[in-house]
């Protein structure tokens, strides 16, 4: 599926408003000339430019709003978009309660799986990779990622 460049340049617009509309309520740093909102607010100016120039751009194509391709029309096709998306929901659900690892490792197998990889290299790369993500996230760039029903034994 292709969507034409100007439904793209819309969304854009539409999510340069809500950075804008969201950042201007940052309260303002003690001490420091710009504020909170700087950043969000330069990010939705240029998002809001780059919206307006993909509208023109579709608006001249004169291609058709929507493009059906191949992968459209197979049930595969359809069902591994339907299941990633699935997945993206169930992790937003339920990370905060079973913690980052205990979320993303069936997640990272059953993309694995869907895809074709094998019982146990898919199982391996599952593992390695959470792994992996916490300890990256976690030690080095000081992102928290929750931990869950592993908090007790938390090992940093």
């Amino acid at each position: 599926m292709r969507l034409n460049d100007a439904l793209l340049g819309l969304l854009l617009f539409g999510v340069a408003a809500a950075l804008y509309l969201g950042s201007r309520d940052f309260k303002p740093i003690p001490g420091q000339q710009i504020g909170a909102g700087a950043f969000p607010t330069v990010l939705a100016t240029g998002f809001a430019l780059c919206g307006v120039i993909l509208v023109i751009a579709g608006l001249r194509s004169r291609l058709p709003a929507i493009v059906w391709t191949d992968w459209t029309r197979e049930p595969d096709g359809i069902r591994n978009v339907v299941v990633i998306i699935g997945l993206v929901v169930v992790y937003i659900v339920f990370s905060r309660q079973l913690g980052f690892m205990l979320t993303m490792a069936p997640i990272i197998l059953i993309m694995l799986r869907l895809f074709g990889v094998g019982w146990l290299l898919s199982l391996t790369i599952a593992v390695i990779a959470v792994l992996g993500m916490q300890y990256l996230f976690g030690r080095f760039l000081l992102v928290p990622l929750p931990w869950g029903l592993l908090a007790p034994i938390r090992w940093w």
